[in-house]
């Protein structure tokens, strides 16, 4: 799509020469008046569809280049229409003006209406970026509460950091889609690397149910008391070499 906006680019420059130079397609002076006001109403709206198409772009390459999910059908079918948009040239526009059975408006109205669908459709790619946010965020509070427990390392801690600012930056990135592809790629490897969720990491230490939520516990309120926690989970977290160098008892 970035080659069809570029040309649309084109043509909205060179319609504005047009319309400063029309003068000679027509008949009347009537009629040259209202052919430059119908192209000058034209430049404006397509250079609002422009930016329009701009957002939809970038959010619908985020949706699905940099997280892999599908583009709603939504938004497929606005992404077509606008295509016949930029798909229309200058004669064609010229055409209009000349034809006394068309009418300029008409396509005026047409490139307004698809603005429209097109900002429609991206809303709702928004909608299912901000599940896709919200989701992966659960997943950083829960790495940084197992973090807490075992001892808040620097890299980890800064993984998370520089994940949770990627996540919520979404909506208004300064970086292409492509370096936005490349940035999550290079987190999501590192922060997989993480014990991630609280699952994995009864897995992975052979805890009990009881045990992973006394960690929960613990990793919320900062301390338990000891008469709290079962014989059980006491020594489960002791067997745990991450838990055995930051739970401390107090007497």
């Amino acid at each position: 799509m970035a080659t069809q906006t570029t040309a649309l680019e084109s043509d909205i420059d060179s319609l504005e020469q047009k319309a400063e130079e029309y003068d000679t397609r027509t008949n009347t002076e009537e009629r040259v008046a209202q052919a430059k006001e119908d192209l000058k109403e034209l430049i404006r709206a397509l250079q609002k569809f422009q930016n329009v198409l701009d957002d939809f772009e970038r959010q619908a390459g985020i949706l699905t280049e940099v997280f892999g999910r599908p583009l709603p059908s939504k938004a497929t079918s606005a992404r077509d229409n606008a295509r016949s948009i930029t798909q229309v040239s200058q004669d064609d526009v010229l055409d209009m003006i000349d034809d006394s059975n068309q009418s300029l408006s008409s396509h005026i109205d047409e490139v307004r209406e698809t603005r429209e669908d097109l900002n429609d459709a991206r809303h709702f790619i928004d909608e299912q970026l901000k599940e896709i946010q919200r989701r992966k965020l659960d997943d950083a509070n829960t790495a940084e509460s197992i973090q807490k427990i075992v001892g808040e390392k620097p890299d980890a801690m800064d993984t998370i950091s520089r994940y949770r600012s990627f996540l919520r930056s979404i909506f208004s990135p300064n970086d292409s889609v492509s370096q936005l592809k490349s940035q999550w790629q290079g987190l999501e490897k590192a922060f997989e690397n993480l014990d991630t969720d609280w699952e994995g990491f009864q897995r992975r230490h052979s805890l009990s149910d009881q045990t992973i939520e006394d960690l929960k516990d613990l990793s919320e309120e900062g301390e338990v008391d000891l008469d709290d926690l079962s014989d059980m989970s006491v020594n489960e977290m002791l067997d745990v070499p991450e838990l055995r160098s930051t739970v401390k008892v107090s007497l």
